[in-house]
């Protein structure tokens, strides 16, 4: 047993869990998580509920296989019986539900958690405010693509706090997912007037394009492009600026410009497999419009052009070289 389980294994016999638990937390900061596991169970086992808490965390958000998939939430249970109005632990809860895919359950313990705000317990105050939580819902409707649903919690916290850059950001973006383009506009110029990002020039660029702006759309997208290397893994997000700055260029008649973001966009997805539905039927979008473009004959695929072919000459060599090697491998018995 090292040193930091034996130093943490007195902190619980003289019932100093805080201490105990500091130590859990420092071997998990320096990797040694079979230490921080075996500190945690040490305090679950002294009844200290916090170490239980803790323990759902490491599974909910480190560790590599989440529990066999179970997020943490066999401990948030156990917490739970204990002590059921606990602001925390239903939102850990709702997370590990959310993560599992029961979207509908998950905003059910959110909403428990905000409703349990006018009677907290004292003995564990709540980590985020209200306010927080109350964003933390509507965030979850948005992941969950409840587009009409997160609009109208935006206006709640609205009406409740006021707005805010990130209220405003979010509200744009519903705006514009429910088709209230001129209105999404408004609220996304706001935001955007505060703090320049990739999301809120995203969804300006769409509503544009939705209103046919093509022109204003198109440098929208082009300032998602400085962005770019820091969200390639939301495939969503990169395949929607990229095949949408394509198709502005389609509408503006620059042909030419449009083959580069098709190009782009193709060979992106090409990279990727096997694709979801929606961004499948991009990618036949974009395969289709750039077969389209170069059937008129006025523009050259110059990326295809840079593809070079071996003279017929040197291919006959090559073919024989192949032969005579064959040849040879057989008669060594290969």
């Amino acid at each position: 047993m090292s040193d930091a389980v034996n130093q943490a294994k007195q902190y619980i016999e003289e019932e100093n869990f805080s201490e105990a638990l500091k130590i859990a937390r420092k071997r998990h900061a320096k990797d040694d998580v079979e230490s921080y596991l075996l500190i945690l169970d040490l305090l679950i086992e002294a009844g200290h509920l916090p170490a239980l808490e803790e323990k759902g965390l490491y599974y909910q958000y480190y560790d590599e296989g989440h529990g066999d998939g179970n997020y943490g939430e066999k401990y948030f249970d156990e917490y739970l019986e204990k002590q059921p109005n606990s602001i925390n632990v239903l939102c850990d809860k709702a997370m590990s539900r959310f993560n599992k895919g029961e979207v509908d359950e998950a905003l059910t313990y959110m909403d428990r958690a905000y409703k349990n705000y006018s009677s907290y317990s004292k003995i564990e105050e709540p980590r985020i405010s209200k306010k927080e939580l109350l964003m933390a819902k509507i965030e979850l409707l948005m992941q969950a693509k409840q587009y009409e649903d997160a609009l109208r919690f935006l206006n709640n916290y609205e009406n409740q706090f006021g707005g805010d850059q990130k209220s405003d950001l979010y509200k744009g973006q519903m705006l514009q997912k429910n088709g209230r383009n001129e209105e999404a506009l408004e609220y996304l110029d706001k935001s955007l007037s505060e703090e320049d990002t990739l999301v809120g020039f995203n969804a300006k660029g769409d509503a544009l394009f939705e209103l046919k702006d093509y022109g204003e759309a198109l440098k929208c997208y082009k300032n998602c492009l400085h962005y770019e290397g820091k969200v390639e893994d939301d495939l969503e997000l990169v395949t929607n600026f990229n095949y949408k700055a394509a198709f502005c260029c389609v509408n503006l008649g620059d042909d030419a410009e449009a083959i580069k973001y098709l190009n782009k966009t193709i060979n992106m997805l090409n990279e990727h497999g096997r694709l979801p539905k929606d961004i499948e039927a991009i990618y036949q979008k974009c395969s289709f419009e750039k077969e389209r473009i170069l059937k008129k004959g006025e523009v050259e695929d110059k990326e295809f052009r840079k593809t070079r072919f071996f003279s017929a000459k040197t291919s006959i060599i090559i073919l024989i070289v192949i032969l005579i090697l064959y040849v040879i491998l057989k008669m060594n018995g290969y």
